[in-house]
C-alpha cells in the first residue's frame, strides 16, 4: 500500500504532474493499492480527474487498485459532479481507506507516505 498526499492546486498546469508523481510513487513502492489523500488541495478541477482516471487505467491494467481519501470539499464537489464514484472507491478518512484495504504496518503507521505538492 502506498499513501500520497495531494496537496496545492490541481488543474490544467499542473494535473500532468500529478498523474505522473502517482505513477512514480505506485511504480517505486510496488503496491497493490495506492491511497490519494486529497485533503490538502485548495483547488480541483477536471484536469485533476483526467489525471486521476489515467492512473486508475494504469494501475487497474496491472492489476493493481486506486482509492480516493478524504477529498477536500472542492475535490468532493467536481468527483461527485462528474460520477467519479461510480470509478473510484472514495473513503472519508485516510485511516479507513488503509483499514479497508489492510494497508497499515503493525504499527499502524502507513507503509509509504509521500506528498505531491
Amino acid at each position: 500500500m502506498t499513501v500520497v498526499r495531494v496537496h496545492g492546486e490541481v488543474d490544467l498546469a499542473t494535473a500532468e504532474h500529478l498523474r505522473e508523481r502517482l505513477l512514480q510513487a505506485a511504480e517505486a513502492s510496488r503496491c497493490d493499492c495506492l491511497v490519494v489523500d486529497m485533503s490538502g488541495l485548495g483547488f480541483f478541477d477536471a484536469s485533476g480527474v483526467r489525471a486521476l482516471v489515467a492512473v486508475y487505467q494504469v494501475l487497474t491494467g496491472q492489476g493493481r487498485h486506486v482509492v480516493l481519501a478524504e477529498p477536500a470539499p472542492i475535490a468532493e464537489r467536481v468527483l461527485a459532479a462528474l460520477g467519479m464514484r461510480r470509478l473510484f472507491e472514495v473513503y472519508p478518512m485516510v485511516e479507513m481507506a488503509l483499514t479497508h484495504t489492510s494497508g497499515l504496518r503493525v504499527d499502524g503507521e502507513p507503509i509509504f507516505d509521500n506528498p505531491v505538492p
